[in-house]
This record gives structure tokens, C-alpha cells and sequence, in this order.
């Protein structure tokens, strides 16, 4: 038999090894494109480096695509109520604890803690008809974050490609990270970061986490030192570029105020700390905050008994909100928004108080 010409093009290849057999070897030849694990640049590249308009979210680069950062507290301070917050302003372009958002954008909230009563309660507070293009809210998986779970991983790929979202947040980070050693820290970084989209389309990853207990005499008024107060491994501190911190405003269970810190932002400078009021909807700036008692050590801070509402009503057992909330404020040197709060209905004193028509009595 005589020997098979030499191929001159693409015709001749498909007669002589056939359409099939030529699909199948340029298959096994192409090394298919990805994005490089690690890439190295001149220092004039970086130099002239200009990053893309929407690169940076809120505030001086403390949220940014591409970039983790944290929103810790102790439990029940109001960290799953600032996360709600941050994706609402996200939506509709207002301040997020006095930052500013540089664009709007999509916000997707992967929480393993609160069902749908629970949010039904939240989120009837709000104008969801104006969100609802903005923000995707999960409810608890029903098997928990397994993040190397083929199946999860792929629940939570197509819900990213669908919304496209610009900031997704894990609330709370100890769903996913169930050991505070090291390395389980590391693996769950790193699975959380294989899930999210790659390139121009990364996000920026938000993480809830808890902070530890406090020492004895143990100082958590501000300053960087607050980073360190996240519990875990110091993965959780050392990862994030920015981290926020919020801190109770006082020990008094019925005041609602939070402090809120920025202990941390590798890419910008630090947001002053700042007094704020939870509500319903979410958090507005506290008017008369108590600075200097904050700073106090917490064994100086003062705190209202209930003898000082026994002296409030000493002469009469039923008066005015705003008059008892004077009083009360002269006697204990506590602000007028704390003397409120411990009027409230809701307060560790509502069982002696009994509020009507703007008028509060006294029940011994």
C-alpha cells in the first residue's frame, strides 16, 4: 500500500485520520485557560497601576471587591443586624455607620442562625419591594455550611452566578469554622474563597464572628488592640484587610446604644469610632452618647438601681416619661437617652414601672 501523503490542510487531516479521531487529539492537546495561581509584576507595572472605578465599595477602601473583611462583637451586640444594614445601603446608596457607599451593589447574606419567622421580623421593618433586587438572604441549610460538599457547592455556585452578587457575607463565621485551631481556620478560608467567583467578578467576602470573653479589667473602648478580641485563631485577625469591632455602649441591658470601631484597614485609613442607637430598622447616631463614662473601667461606669428609681418617685408615684427621665438622669448622672432606656417597656425594670399616655408610674 502505498505510504499516505503529507497533510497540507485541515481537508487533508480529516481524510486521512478522520473528523472523530482529530476532534479527539486536539482535545488532548489543549491545556485549557484558567486564571494563574500566582502572577509577578515590574515595579512600574505596579506603579502604574489604576485600579477599575467600582473596585472600591465603602468608606476609604474598607470594603473592597476581591477583599475579606470582619464584623465582630459579643453575641446579641447586633453584628447579623449591621450585616442587614450594610446590604441595605448597599441598595439604596446611603451612609453605613457613618461611611459612605461609592456605588450601589448587590449584597447576598449566607446565615445559618435565624429562620424565617425570625427575618419575617426583620425585614418587615423595610422597604423589601426596593430590595428585593438588591439583596439575597439564605435561611439556615438544613445540613449546616458543609462547604466541601459537592451537592452544597454547587447549591451556592449557581445562587452566585444567578445574583452576581458584589459582597457576599458568612454570618456567623463559627457555622463554618467549628474548630479554633489553625489549620481549620486556613481550609475554611480557602473553601469559602474556591466557591466565589474569580476575576473581575470577585466579590468582597464579610465574616461575623464573636468575640472572646473579656479579661478581667480588660480595656475595649477602641483602638487597634480591639482585633485581637475576635475568637479563634489569629487567622481570623491576620486575613481580613479591615475589620469592624461593635461594643455595647453601657452594661445596662435596656440601653440599646453600640460603639463601633475600625480597628483594622490595610488598604486605608482607620473610621473613627463612633455611638449609635439600634432600632428596627437598623442604627442611627446616638445624640447624646456619654463618652466620658464609656472610658470609665467597667467597675466606674455608672449604672442605674433601683433605689435611684425609688428616689425619682420618692414624692409622687406617677408623672411624666420625659420628667422621670430628667429626674432620673440629675440623680445618677447617666445621659438622657440612657435615662430613657431604663424607663422603657422592655427594660430589667418594666415588672415596677407601668407607662400610659406618656405618662409613667411607679409599682414599688
Amino acid at each position: 500500500m502505498p505510504p499516505k501523503a503529507a497533510a497540507k490542510d485541515v481537508s487533508d487531516l480529516h481524510q486521512i485520520v478522520g473528523r472523530e479521531n482529530l476532534v479527539r487529539e486536539i482535545q488532548e492537546h489543549i491545556v485549557p485557560l484558567r486564571e494563574p495561581r500566582i502572577r509577578f509584576f515590574l515595579p512600574s507595572e505596579l506603579r502604574d497601576y489604576v485600579p477599575r472605578d467600582d473596585i472600591v465599595l465603602v468608606g476609604e477602601c474598607q470594603i473592597m471587591r476581591g477583599e475579606v473583611f470582619v464584623i465582630g462583637g459579643e453575641p446579641g451586640v447586633g453584628k447579623s443586624k449591621a450585616a442587614t444594614a450594610l446590604a441595605v445601603a448597599g441598595a439604596t446608596g446611603a451612609d453605613w455607620f457613618g461611611m459612605r457607599m461609592h456605588k450601589r451593589f448587590r449584597t447576598m447574606i449566607v446565615q445559618t442562625e435565624n429562620g424565617r419567622y425570625r427575618l419575617q421580623q426583620e425585614y418587615s421593618a423595610l422597604n423589601c419591594e426596593m430590595l428585593d433586587e438588591w439583596i439575597r438572604v439564605s435561611e439556615p441549610p438544613p445540613f449546616g455550611l458543609t462547604l466541601t460538599n459537592e451537592e452544597f457547592q454547587n447549591d451556592i455556585r449557581a445562587a452566585l452566578a444567578s445574583f452576581k452578587p458584589d459582597c457576599v457575607i458568612l454570618d456567623p463565621w463559627n457555622a463554618a469554622a467549628r474548630d479554633d485551631k489553625q489549620k481549620d481556620y486556613v481550609n475554611t478560608f480557602d473553601a469559602l474563597r474556591n466557591l466565589l467567583p474569580t476575576g473581575v467578578d470577585k466579590p468582597a467576602l464579610g465574616i461575623v464572628a464573636h468575640t472572646r470573653k473579656p479579661h478581667p479589667n480588660e480595656k475595649r473602648t477602641g483602638g487597634t488592640g480591639l482585633m485581637h478580641i475576635l475568637s479563634g485563631s489569629y487567622v481570623l485577625a491576620s486575613v481580613p484587610r479591615a475589620m469592624f469591632v461593635m461594643v455595647r455602649g453601657s452594661d445596662e441591658e435596656s440601653d440599646n446604644s453600640v460603639v463601633w470601631c475600625n480597628p483594622k484597614n490595610s488598604n486605608g485609613p482607620l473610621t473613627p469610632r463612633s455611638a449609635w442607637d439600634r432600632n428596627g430598622a437598623g442604627f442611627t447616631p446616638s445624640q447624646d452618647f456619654d463618652w466620658h463614662d464609656f472610658d470609665q473601667p467597667p467597675e466606674n461606669r455608672k449604672r442605674i438601681a433601683l433605689d435611684d428609681l425609688k428616689d425619682v418617685f420618692a414624692e409622687t408615684l406617677e408623672m411624666e416619661l420625659s420628667t422621670a427621665a430628667e429626674k432620673l438622669a440629675d440623680i445618677t448622672g447617666v445621659t438622657r437617652n440612657a435615662a430613657y432606656n431604663a424607663l422603657s417597656k422592655t427594660g430589667r425594670f418594666a415588672s415596677h414601672l407601668q407607662r400610659e399616655n406618656g405618662k409613667i408610674r411607679f409599682k414599688p
